[in-house]
């Protein structure tokens, strides 16, 4: 594993931390927000919050499912393969996964890119936006990266006949 793989693999790591604070932040936003119907007093903007703060925690847990190799796959069929079979099998599917979050990362950047200094933020408390399409958009290159450079381990195993991880 070189310097690169090992910093994007850290920067997961942080960036799943701070994906579980913001999903911590969101139980507590729900919870005041359920006792405050409770006794009657309305929280505005907690939608927005809500809805807004939750990117960060669904984009770190796909980042932490890929780093953790925690995703859905038919592993089933997979776990029977051996050797060349194995890693070839892995290596397309592979380049498929790559395919689909490399296009989601290009649309998300398109996006990040056309809503940029257009001063975009939610209906009722006004947070800005575009933070929070940046943090989608950093988790997108990080799943890209780390399907990357499972692909090239994926490719070397085919390439040396072994079955790999």
């Amino acid at each position: 594993m070189g310097w690169f793989e090992k910093l994007v693999n850290k920067t997961g790591n942080w960036g799943t931390l701070m994906g579980a604070v913001f999903m911590s932040a969101i139980a507590l936003i729900i919870t005041a927000t359920v006792v405050g119907r409770a006794v009657r007093v309305a929280l505005p903007g907690t939608f927005d919050l809500v809805e807004t703060l939750v990117v960060v925690g669904i984009a770190f847990a796909l980042v932490y499912g890929q780093l953790h190799d925690r995703h859905l796959r038919a592993e089933i069929a997979i776990e029977r393969l051996r050797g060349r079979v194995k890693s070839g099998v892995e290596s397309f599917l592979g380049v498929l996964n790559l395919f689909y979050w490399a296009v989601l990362l290009w649309a998300g950047a398109a996006m990040f890119s056309d809503k940029w200094g257009k001063g975009e933020s939610t209906e009722i408390l006004k947070v800005p936006v575009v933070p929070f399409r940046g943090v989608w958009v950093f988790a997108l290159l990080l799943m890209c990266l780390l399907l990357l450079f499972k692909l090239i381990h994926h490719i070397r195993d085919f390439l040396r006949g072994r079955t790999g991880k």
